[in-house]
């Protein structure tokens, strides 16, 4: 479960996990995502897997997260490419937290959900605000309950917010399928108030990853439930679907079936799907880099890189 972003023509990617036990605090760049080169393998804030990251300008920024055992409310900058790192703030007000996700719109940083403990899971129906890159916060709406919730995406357009999907499984290992979600929601006043638009035609899912490209959103991969036939059992999607807001009225019949076959899915070579990867869209083209393809024990994780046009 990479996390990163671009800055100066490179690819960033921090952190992470392998398999069950090993947690990384390193980070990496590429400027092609062939040729790789180690940033630092000991940053400051530790090993820990499940953070959230922005580049903003020439900033970094790294919001809490969790290794095996703790779960963080903290916030590091680093101003020089993710050589070295500074806290800036060591406890924030909300709660210490993973599986959130956060989103710049404008100048300001905002902070949506997630959980704390990996077993008697807490969720949080939150969304805070920071206008300093998260030195200082503040709770801009207590969100609606079913909100409160892990593994989501939230996307901008044009100044609107769409947040989608996501999970409450408790435990976090454990599959909660009426806990999965596939709705969207909306807010024109920068998250103070939200509607549900509807349900999505994609599974419900956790661990997607979303992106905008000229106004679309674009919504790939995550974990799924299975067929029909083997509906007990958790399965990795490898679709990417699209959707353009303003085309559609915002309806949910707006949506469309780019792939079923992201990955080369189905194909010699391909990958039956993955989840919680790096999504990132750079040249008219998606790029995503390493996830998890955990199903099952042993926990795979992946170091892969594909590409793909978006023309």
């Amino acid at each position: 479960m990479p996390r990163g972003g671009q800055l100066d023509g490179y690819f960033y990617v921090l952190t992470g996990r392998a398999g069950t036990s090993t947690v990384f605090s390193d980070v990496w760049r590429s400027p092609d995502g062939v040729a790789w080169e180690l940033v630092t393998d000991k940053a400051a804030w530790g090993k820990r897997c499940y953070p959230e990251v922005e580049i903003v300008g020439h900033t970094m920024v790294l919001v809490a997260g969790q290794d095996l055992r703790t779960f963080h409310n903290d916030v590091w900058h680093s101003t020089d490419a993710g050589r070295t790192w500074v806290q800036v703030c060591a406890s924030a007000p909300w709660g210490v937290r993973a599986g959130h996700h956060t989103h710049v719109l404008g100048d300001e940083l905002l902070l949506f959900g997630g959980a704390r403990n990996s077993v008697d899971r807490i969720f949080y129906p939150e969304l805070w605000v920071s206008g300093d890159l998260g030195v200082t916060w503040t709770l801009r709406a207590q969100l609606p309950q079913d909100m409160g919730r892990a593994g989501m995406q939230v996307v901008s357009v044009d100044d609107v917010l769409y947040f989608m999907g996501g999970d409450h499984d408790r435990p976090v290992f454990q599959a909660s399928w009426k806990g999965r979600r596939n709705d969207v929601w909306r807010s024109t006043d920068r998250g103070e108030t939200w509607e549900l638009l509807g349900h999505a035609p994609w599974t419900p899912r956790t661990g997607h990853q979303a992106v905008v490209h000229h106004g679309v959103v674009y919504v790939v991969g995550g974990h799924v439930r299975g067929p029909r036939d083997q509906r007990w059992r958790q399965f990795l999607a490898h679709d990417v679907w699209a959707w353009d807001p303003a085309a559609s009225g915002a309806s949910m019949e707006g949506w469309r079936l780019v792939t079923d076959g992201a990955w080369g899915a189905g194909a010699p070579g391909g990958l039956a799907g993955k989840s919680d990867f790096l999504l990132e869209v750079r040249d008219g083209r998606l790029w995503t880099f390493g996830g998890d393809r955990e199903v099952l024990s042993p926990w795979p994780q992946d170091r892969d890189v594909w590409v793909a046009d978006l023309g």
